[in-house]
């Protein structure tokens, strides 16, 4: 049995009870706010969302909302395994759960590095990501060629699972999401503690800061916030003076918010 079953299973559960959906909801109701006093026009825009992934939530919401949006990952790519499948049910799962057609938009999905996006320049008017700029091992690469390729004016968004919380490891099995409980015989912060657990994705352990300080290279802050927040009743006295290089923001912070425009 996959070491992973039991965690499949959570994740079903979280898909049927609508639990994920809400949390998507959620996500895509915070960038609307954010982004609509910076709109012009009819507010039909062509988006990239930036590592869409296997599921592509925040990509089917957007096309539902009619605009023009491309997915680019490298697992944009068809296959025909048992895998394979097991996405398409969980993306029909989430499409029905948010109230949305049914469809994967295909002829809009790129497979492709993105630090090489292969858009022109000046071409988009908004750039997405959601859960993925904490993977990028060249995050300076994949901020340039975002804005080579939003135009003068145009927007970036991006949410970001910041390493420094409880689940930053990506190593924890799902218990709900903003992270609630700690499994047993695992101790809260251990990827920033004694490290016991090994990492099974790649991680750039990218702080807060300097995300920020990377998109202000290149982009205007417009806004940058922690949307949803975990581990708060976790953090004990005795823990925050262990992890006093983090401050309590970092540590509870699950999706920073980055908000930024690329300036005429």
């Amino acid at each position: 049995m996959s070491p992973y079953f039991t965690d499949y299973l959570h994740y079903t559960r979280q898909l049927l009870d609508g639990s994920r959906a809400s949390g998507e909801r959620s996500l895509a109701e915070y960038r609307q706010r954010d982004i609509t006093p910076y709109l012009q026009g009819d507010g039909h825009l062509r988006i990239l969302d930036v590592a869409n992934g296997r599921l592509r939530p925040q990509y089917t919401i957007l096309k539902a909302a009619g605009h023009q949006v491309y997915g680019i990952d490298l697992v944009n790519r068809p296959q025909l395994s048992w895998v394979d499948m097991g996405y398409r049910i969980a993306r029909w799962l989430y499409t029905t759960k948010l109230g949305l057609p049914s469809g994967d938009g295909a002829q809009t999905l790129v497979c492709g590095d993105v630090g090489a996006l292969p858009f022109p320049d000046n071409s988009l008017d908004l750039g997405i990501s959601m859960a993925a700029f904490e993977h990028f091992l060249d995050v300076p690469q994949v901020v340039a060629e975002l804005y080579r390729v939003i135009r003068p004016g145009g927007l970036v968004w991006v949410g970001i699972h910041l390493f420094t919380c409880p689940s930053g490891g990506h190593n924890l099995s799902f218990t709900g999401i903003p992270l609630r409980t700690i499994p047993a015989r695992v101790d809260p912060w251990d990827h920033l503690r004694q490290r016991r657990l090994p990492f099974h994705v790649p991680l750039n352990e990218w702080r807060r800061d300097q995300y920020l300080e990377m998109f202000a290279r290149h982009f205007h802050i417009l806004k940058h916030y922690c949307a949803v927040r975990e581990g708060e009743g976790l953090l004990t006295p005795t823990l925050e003076a262990e992890l006093s290089a983090y401050d309590r923001d970092e540590l509870t912070c699950v999706a920073y918010i980055i908000l930024a425009r690329k300036e005429p």
